[in-house]
């Protein structure tokens, strides 16, 4: 390829429904008319399967019964501390494994401005074991938002925010927010046989919740310290 470009084009088509385009423009080198016929086919390809899998994720149930695979939700927390050293505790995620009693080791490479790869073991209150990956967008003293890009078996799909704000009386109030998709196929393996997606979501909002405001304790308690 000599350049490449492109779009991705999302509108409504009606109430809960949209319509994708996924648009390519390139040239090969030397305009060479072999090599831009392979292009074309291989970009008509993977833009195939990228947007048939765009629609089964999008489409996956989100309608609050028992085959629902989607759950969000956010727990706040008023800490004793400046913002400033809140912020830093869960921004300086490097040192976690010292700090943090679920996390068993840790990888932070800082990729650009504000922008981090957080690589994590960590246990969950079962004790199970989870290597996750996940990109962050740091906004100093105001919010940090994060993708997992390697996933617990269970989830399909994470999606984070820690949330920053003073209270006006030297302490801070924090929010972590949650938006997850289960996996079903792993439904069984992880939680048993007798599991559903019901239980799925429940033990999602256990675990996460768990693990955040454990991490939101030990954060209080660093900056109280400072």
């Amino acid at each position: 390829m000599a350049a490449m470009g492109g779009a991705w084009i999302i509108g409504s088509t009606g109430p809960g429904e949209c319509t994708v385009r996924l648009l390519h423009d390139f040239r090969a080198v030397g305009d060479d008319p072999a090599t831009l016929d392979r292009i074309d086919r291989a970009v008509d390809a993977n833009s195939r399967a990228e947007l048939a899998a765009l629609k089964q994720h999008a489409e996956r149930g989100s309608d609050g019964d028992e085959h629902d695979t989607f759950l969000t939700f956010e727990d706040t927390v008023r800490l004793e501390g400046h913002v400033k050293d809140v912020y830093d505790f869960i921004d300086q995620a490097q040192h976690w494994a010292d700090r943090l009693p679920h996390v068993t080791a840790v990888s932070l490479r800082e990729v650009g401005p504000g922008i981090q790869i957080l690589a994590m073991d960590t246990l969950t209150k079962d004790g199970s074991p989870h290597t996750t990956e996940s990109v962050r967008v740091c906004v100093p003293y105001e919010r940090i938002v994060y993708k997992q890009t390697t996933l617990p078996p269970l989830m399909a799909v994470h999606t984070g925010e820690w949330r920053f704000e003073e209270d006006g009386a030297g302490a801070t109030l924090v929010t972590s927010r949650h938006t997850a998709v289960v996996e079903p196929r792993a439904v069984d393996r992880v939680l048993g046989e007798t599991a559903d997606l019901a239980a799925a979501r429940r033990f999602l909002r256990e675990a996460l919740g768990a693990n955040s405001l454990a991490t939101l304790r030990h954060a209080g308690a660093y900056a109280a310290a400072r």
